[in-house]
Protein backbone atom coordinates (compact mmCIF):
# COMPACT_ATOMS: atom_id res chain seq x y z
CA UNK A 1 0.00 0.00 0.00
CA UNK A 2 2.81 2.25 1.11
CA UNK A 3 4.44 1.85 -2.49
CA UNK A 4 1.20 2.65 -4.40
CA UNK A 5 0.27 5.65 -1.92
CA UNK A 6 3.59 7.44 -2.55
CA UNK A 7 4.29 6.31 -6.25
CA UNK A 8 0.56 7.66 -7.15
CA UNK A 9 1.70 10.90 -5.41
CA UNK A 10 4.56 11.28 -7.05
CA UNK A 11 3.11 10.62 -10.78
CA UNK A 12 0.61 13.09 -9.70
CA UNK A 13 3.68 15.71 -9.21
CA UNK A 14 5.69 14.79 -12.44
CA UNK A 15 1.77 14.93 -14.12
CA UNK A 16 2.71 19.07 -14.92
CA UNK A 17 5.69 19.05 -15.24
CA UNK A 18 6.88 15.98 -17.66
CA UNK A 19 3.66 13.94 -19.03
CA UNK A 20 5.61 11.85 -21.03
CA UNK A 21 8.04 10.97 -18.09
CA UNK A 22 4.71 10.55 -15.61
CA UNK A 23 3.52 8.20 -18.53
CA UNK A 24 6.23 5.88 -18.33
CA UNK A 25 6.62 6.02 -14.49
CA UNK A 26 2.65 5.27 -14.38
CA UNK A 27 3.27 2.33 -16.85
CA UNK A 28 5.68 0.73 -14.97
CA UNK A 29 3.74 0.78 -11.65
CA UNK A 30 0.98 -1.09 -14.33
CA UNK A 31 3.58 -3.53 -15.04
CA UNK A 32 4.34 -3.93 -11.02
CA UNK A 33 0.90 -4.22 -9.95
CA UNK A 34 0.28 -6.93 -12.88
CA UNK A 35 3.35 -9.04 -11.78
CA UNK A 36 2.39 -9.21 -8.37
CA UNK A 37 -1.52 -9.59 -8.59
CA UNK A 38 -1.13 -11.83 -12.00
CA UNK A 39 2.81 -13.76 -11.82
CA UNK A 40 3.25 -14.40 -8.30
CA UNK A 41 0.96 -17.12 -7.88
CA UNK A 42 2.81 -20.09 -8.95
CA UNK A 43 6.30 -21.68 -6.15
CA UNK A 44 8.77 -20.25 -8.73
CA UNK A 45 9.17 -18.09 -11.82
CA UNK A 46 11.63 -16.95 -14.45
CA UNK A 47 14.73 -15.04 -12.49
CA UNK A 48 14.11 -12.68 -15.50
CA UNK A 49 10.42 -11.66 -14.40
CA UNK A 50 12.06 -11.15 -11.17
CA UNK A 51 15.00 -8.85 -11.86
CA UNK A 52 12.74 -6.82 -13.99
CA UNK A 53 10.13 -6.53 -11.50
CA UNK A 54 12.74 -5.30 -9.24
CA UNK A 55 14.61 -3.00 -11.85
CA UNK A 56 10.86 -1.54 -12.02
CA UNK A 57 10.37 -0.78 -8.72
CA UNK A 58 13.94 1.06 -8.18
CA UNK A 59 12.82 2.84 -10.87
CA UNK A 60 9.99 4.02 -8.91
CA UNK A 61 11.61 5.05 -5.94
CA UNK A 62 13.93 7.20 -7.91
CA UNK A 63 11.10 9.27 -8.64
CA UNK A 64 11.71 10.25 -5.03
CA UNK A 65 15.00 11.93 -5.42
CA UNK A 66 17.22 13.83 -8.01
CA UNK A 67 20.03 12.03 -7.10
CA UNK A 68 21.04 9.38 -10.03
CA UNK A 69 23.69 7.82 -7.83
CA UNK A 70 21.58 7.46 -5.29
CA UNK A 71 20.96 3.44 -6.42
CA UNK A 72 23.25 1.50 -7.52
CA UNK A 73 21.62 -2.09 -9.24
CA UNK A 74 23.78 -4.78 -10.77
CA UNK A 75 23.06 -7.61 -12.32
CA UNK A 76 25.83 -10.40 -13.23
CA UNK A 77 25.39 -13.69 -14.73
CA UNK A 78 23.04 -14.91 -17.03
CA UNK A 79 18.98 -15.18 -15.97
CA UNK A 80 18.16 -17.73 -19.26
CA UNK A 81 16.42 -20.62 -17.93
CA UNK A 82 16.95 -20.39 -14.30
CA UNK A 83 13.56 -19.67 -11.90
CA UNK A 84 13.26 -18.80 -8.24
CA UNK A 85 10.40 -18.64 -5.90
CA UNK A 86 8.39 -15.53 -6.58
CA UNK A 87 9.57 -11.94 -4.42
CA UNK A 88 12.14 -13.16 -2.10
CA UNK A 89 14.80 -10.57 -2.66
CA UNK A 90 12.16 -7.48 -2.91
CA UNK A 91 11.84 -7.36 0.95
CA UNK A 92 15.26 -6.74 1.05
CA UNK A 93 15.74 -3.91 -1.16
CA UNK A 94 12.09 -2.44 -0.02
CA UNK A 95 13.96 -2.27 3.72
CA UNK A 96 16.41 -0.80 2.26
CA UNK A 97 14.77 2.38 0.20
CA UNK A 98 12.45 2.19 4.14
CA UNK A 99 15.78 2.73 6.61
CA UNK A 100 17.66 5.03 4.17
CA UNK A 101 17.81 8.76 5.60
CA UNK A 102 20.13 10.44 3.07
CA UNK A 103 19.17 10.45 -0.43
CA UNK A 104 21.97 13.14 -0.89
CA UNK A 105 24.75 10.04 -0.93
CA UNK A 106 26.16 8.18 -3.56
CA UNK A 107 25.28 5.21 -3.87
CA UNK A 108 22.86 4.85 -0.74
CA UNK A 109 21.50 1.86 -1.62
CA UNK A 110 23.54 -0.63 -3.55
CA UNK A 111 22.26 -3.93 -4.88
CA UNK A 112 23.87 -7.02 -6.47
CA UNK A 113 22.25 -9.97 -8.11
CA UNK A 114 24.88 -12.30 -9.36
CA UNK A 115 23.43 -15.32 -11.22
CA UNK A 116 25.76 -18.86 -10.60
CA UNK A 117 25.16 -22.06 -12.74
CA UNK A 118 23.26 -23.72 -9.70
CA UNK A 119 22.38 -20.42 -7.63
CA UNK A 120 21.37 -16.99 -7.49
CA UNK A 121 23.18 -14.19 -4.84
CA UNK A 122 21.37 -11.11 -3.77
CA UNK A 123 24.08 -8.37 -1.87
CA UNK A 124 21.67 -5.62 -0.62
CA UNK A 125 23.38 -2.69 1.59
CA UNK A 126 22.18 0.68 2.67
CA UNK A 127 23.97 3.45 4.59
CA UNK A 128 21.55 5.35 7.10
CA UNK A 129 22.31 7.55 10.09
CA UNK A 130 21.43 5.60 13.01
CA UNK A 131 21.60 8.94 15.08
CA UNK A 132 18.16 9.53 13.15
CA UNK A 133 16.34 5.48 13.79
CA UNK A 134 13.71 5.91 16.25
CA UNK A 135 15.31 4.47 20.07
CA UNK A 136 12.55 2.25 20.05
CA UNK A 137 13.32 0.38 17.23
CA UNK A 138 15.76 -2.57 18.24
CA UNK A 139 16.75 -2.75 14.39
CA UNK A 140 15.22 -6.35 14.38
CA UNK A 141 12.09 -5.77 13.12
CA UNK A 142 8.93 -8.67 12.31
CA UNK A 143 9.52 -8.36 8.76
CA UNK A 144 12.94 -10.30 8.92
CA UNK A 145 11.49 -13.34 11.25
CA UNK A 146 9.41 -13.70 8.19
CA UNK A 147 11.29 -13.23 5.61
CA UNK A 148 13.29 -15.69 7.14
CA UNK A 149 10.72 -18.08 7.97
CA UNK A 150 9.85 -18.09 4.33
CA UNK A 151 12.82 -18.81 3.03
CA UNK A 152 12.96 -21.78 5.49
CA UNK A 153 9.86 -22.91 3.87
CA UNK A 154 10.93 -22.74 0.55
CA UNK A 155 14.28 -23.72 0.51
CA UNK A 156 14.99 -25.03 3.71
CA UNK A 157 18.74 -26.06 4.07
CA UNK A 158 19.47 -25.17 0.85
CA UNK A 159 20.03 -21.20 1.24
CA UNK A 160 21.82 -18.86 3.08
CA UNK A 161 21.53 -15.56 4.85
CA UNK A 162 23.73 -13.26 6.63
CA UNK A 163 22.86 -9.98 8.34
CA UNK A 164 24.84 -7.36 9.36
CA UNK A 165 24.28 -3.71 10.72
CA UNK A 166 26.98 -2.09 11.63
CA UNK A 167 28.41 1.79 11.21
CA UNK A 168 25.33 2.91 9.91
CA UNK A 169 25.53 0.26 6.97
CA UNK A 170 22.88 -2.70 6.83
CA UNK A 171 23.60 -5.50 5.10
CA UNK A 172 21.83 -8.42 3.26
CA UNK A 173 23.21 -11.39 1.66
CA UNK A 174 21.67 -14.06 0.64
CA UNK A 175 21.84 -17.10 -1.66
CA UNK A 176 19.45 -19.21 -3.03
CA UNK A 177 19.15 -22.01 -4.83
CA UNK A 178 17.61 -21.31 -8.85
CA UNK A 179 16.26 -24.39 -10.76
Amino acid sequence: PHLLFNTINNIDTLILRSPVVASNYLNKLSDILRFVLYETKGDSIPLSQEISYIEKYIDLQKIRTSNEEYVSFEVSGDAEGKSIAPMVFIPFIENAFKHTNNKKLEHAISIRIVIRSKSVDLHCENKYDSKLIKSTDNGGGLGNDLVQKRLDLIYKGRHSLEVTNQEDLYTVNLTIPSE
